[in-house]
């Protein structure tokens, strides 16, 4: 802390004393605000990290949640491929939906914390089984996202290594691997931690090894998929060359490849993966939450444009749909055109006036 402390020397030469207090007056203001600003310095970063997530988190909800509707929406796009697609969306759907649900959580508690007749209710509510689930929840759908992010990974090698094979039955492998995988080991680490650690909200890890049981899992799916992505774009640019293109375009295409696998695999995981939080400090720690927690957040965007808005089977059934709308709304219009005009013929057979004949006239010749 940096600051000067001051005191008032009266008139007499003696220091003025506090009130009803033998203790000297000081003015501590400087070394408060010092004290202050370094406080504030890491709570600003992290308000500001959180406004990053929240919005991020926010937006692919939104996206997503527009995405899953289109693709449900047309029967032409149903097929095992988009399945996957859907079920992804829906696991970064879930992974937002619970960091909305932990954030509110956590907001409840720590905004009552400093009411003191509020203690008890607030340490109640740690050592309750509902808090507990909240952020067992959570960890299952952020392992279940990394889990179809896997699993779409598996599935484009599939495509690019194997010419056949039964789309099916593939398909409920699939199906196990995002959703039944993670229960494997998010279910062990729950019951780990209401045996050795039951502390809270087990919202820390006291014991490492404990978190290992949810974290090695996850490790292995990130690495699988950074091997995934290599092979990939291995196999990108032997297809480019076998196109006999030039070098730029190569390369323009292959940059592209790359940037568009990047989210879709969730390769930035890989940077600081093996980097735990509670080994991160001062600057790499501040690094890896933004970089994690901005990359995560805008993921679900990422996806839901690459997979669904900018997708041209998506935007031919668009057109397609915008074409049948159109001509059924010309055929409409023709047909209201083209009904026949009434007319009155009862003043022909009544012998009306010449005026009148002409006018049916008129009308017969219209509806012929």
């Amino acid at each position: 802390l940096q600051g000067r402390v001051y005191r008032f020397c009266t008139a007499e030469g003696l220091w003025l004393r506090q009130d009803n207090s033998s203790s000297p007056w000081r003015n501590l203001s400087e070394c408060e605000e010092s004290k202050r600003g370094e406080r504030s310095s890491p709570e600003e970063q992290l308000l500001s990290f959180s406004i990053i997530y929240t919005v991020g988190y926010t937006l692919s909800f939104s996206a997503l949640v527009i995405a899953s509707a289109i693709l449900l929406s047309f029967r032409h796009l149903y097929c095992t491929r988009n399945y996957i697609h859907l079920n992804l969306f829906a696991s970064f759907i879930l992974r937002a939906l619970s960091v909305f649900i932990r954030d509110a959580v956590l907001k409840w508690m720590y905004s009552t914390a400093p009411q003191q007749h509020q203690w008890d209710g607030l340490l109640s509510y740690q050592d309750s089984l509902g808090c507990r689930l909240v952020f067992l929840l959570m960890q299952y759908c952020v392992a279940a996202n990394y889990y179809w992010l896997l699993v779409e990974g598996v599935y484009l090698y599939t495509l690019l290594a194997f010419s056949v094979f039964s789309e099916q039955r593939i398909f409920r492998l699939y199906l196990s691997i995002g959703w039944g995988v993670p229960l494997l080991f998010v279910i062990p680490w729950g019951i780990v931690k209401y045996l050795y650690e039951d502390e809270g909200c087990w919202t820390r890890n006291s014991n490492m090894n404990y978190w290992l049981i949810i974290r090695l899992p996850i490790l292995f799916a990130i690495g699988v998929n950074f091997l995934i992505f290599i092979r990939v774009i291995c196999i990108v640019v032997s297809k480019l060359k076998a196109n006999l293109m030039c070098k730029m375009d190569i390369k323009c295409r292959l940059a592209k490849s790359t940037l568009t696998l990047i989210p879709l695999l969730g390769t930035h995981e890989v940077v600081f993966a093996f980097v735990m939080d509670e080994h991160a400090r001062g600057t790499l720690r501040l690094i890896k939450l933004f970089t994690e927690l901005s990359f995560t957040s805008f993921q679900g965007l990422m996806v839901a444009i690459l997979y669904c808005f900018v997708n041209n089977e998506v935007q031919m059934e668009f057109r397609r749909s915008w074409e049948r709308w159109r001509l059924k709304h010309l055929h409409i219009q023709r047909d209201s055109s083209m009904k026949p005009l009434k007319c009155p013929t009862s003043s022909l057979s009544s012998g009306g006036t010449v005026g009148s004949s002409v006018y049916a006239a008129t009308c017969q010749a219209s509806c012929s």
